[in-house]
């Protein structure tokens, strides 16, 4: 280990956390919520919305996985035998895997109970809906948890291929640009694995040239921030382009949040509670839609004045509020949760 990822892993290790990586971590989340606010057909009258849905949603989950590679690879590190392989991958899934099927499975009953009298988003169509949980993540009808099921399968490889070269990440980052060439598969969310592997590894490349790293991003992020509004105003991230906008989103993001701004202490509290809100911000998001529907239509300037600001508030605040005043009133679910 190097000296530079040596000083940032003694700073994790010792129980702080990086500020500029918790703003980071709590803009992603925001961006998040932002994408689920609309889950099926948009309000009409809002197309800035869908425009504006899928720019963020050309950058925003990469830049998610290079935040999660890099806090990963913080700590991950070769293991001696494949005895200590299964309990790295034990631990790996007991820390994710508890929390995706729990809430998927509360979502596949809330949406079975709910759908006869209140609006649902893909709706349950029968029992089989359950393989779909656990084989095909991304078609299930807790799709928005994708993300934590394909961050389990990035672990295990993650320690895996680390064993293989021993604690070198040059070569995951090769791996990652290769899968960016095979065709993907919905089967076990393959086709966001190779989507994202690439940017998962990234964040092992950051954390072990830390300072080398930071260094170029506090020198480049302002032209990185205006290459990327630039890349997602002209449209240049539809198709392929995608990756263009995912790379420039990294220093431009990270940078942004390596610096003090109004608002900043926000981004701050959101981003250590970003798991809580990844796991429940769409049930919230759909809950508080249903409702608002039995009362008034989401068109025209209603889904701008009521539905975005009630919808993202929902998505925050209520996860935030499950994770501070019920969970820890049972141990386990705080325990999975966290």
């Amino acid at each position: 280990m190097n000296i530079e990822k040596a000083s940032a892993t003694n700073t994790f290790s010792s129980g702080t956390r990086l500020p500029d990586i918790e703003r980071a971590k709590g803009l992603a989340i925001l961006l998040v919520v932002f994408g689920h606010v609309v889950a099926g057909k948009a309000p009409a009258e809002n197309e800035w919305y869908t425009v504006s849905q899928q720019a963020v949603y050309s950058f925003h989950m990469a830049f998610f996985m290079f935040l999660s590679g890099l806090v990963f690879f913080m700590r991950a590190a070769p293991v001696a035998s494949f005895q200590e392989y299964a309990v790295s991958v034990r631990k790996r899934f007991m820390r994710l895997m508890p929390a995706y099927f729990l809430f998927a499975g509360l979502v596949f009953a809330g949406k079975w109970g709910a759908q006869t009298f209140l609006h649902v988003d893909n709706p349950v169509e029968g029992f089989a809906d359950l393989i779909g949980i656990a084989l095909f993540p991304m078609q299930s009808v807790s799709a928005f948890l994708w993300y934590i099921y394909v961050l389990f399968l990035f672990s295990i490889t993650g320690v895996a291929l680390l064993t293989l070269t021993k604690g070198r990440i040059w070569p995951l980052v090769a791996i990652g640009i290769v899968l960016q060439f095979v065709p993907g598969s919905s089967f076990l969310g393959l086709g966001q694995f190779n989507k994202y592997f690439l940017f998962f590894a990234l964040g092992g490349t950051a954390i072990t040239g830390w300072n080398t790293y930071t260094g170029w991003v506090d020198r480049l992020w302002v032209l990185a921030f205006l290459s990327l509004a630039i890349v997602l105003i002209a449209g240049i991230y539809t198709g392929q382009g995608w990756i263009i906008a995912a790379l420039l989103s990294i220093p431009a993001l990270h940078g942004l949040c390596r610096r003090e701004f109004p608002g900043g202490r926000v981004l701050l509290f959101v981003g250590g509670l970003t798991f809580s809100i990844y796991l429940m911000n769409t049930m919230a998001i759909g809950v508080s839609k249903a409702i608002l529907l039995k009362f008034v239509s989401w068109d025209g300037l209603n889904f701008v004045f009521v539905f975005l600001p009630i919808l993202m508030t929902a998505g925050v605040l209520i996860p935030i509020a499950m994770k501070k005043f019920v969970f820890p009133r049972i141990r386990w679910l705080d325990q999975i949760t966290s």
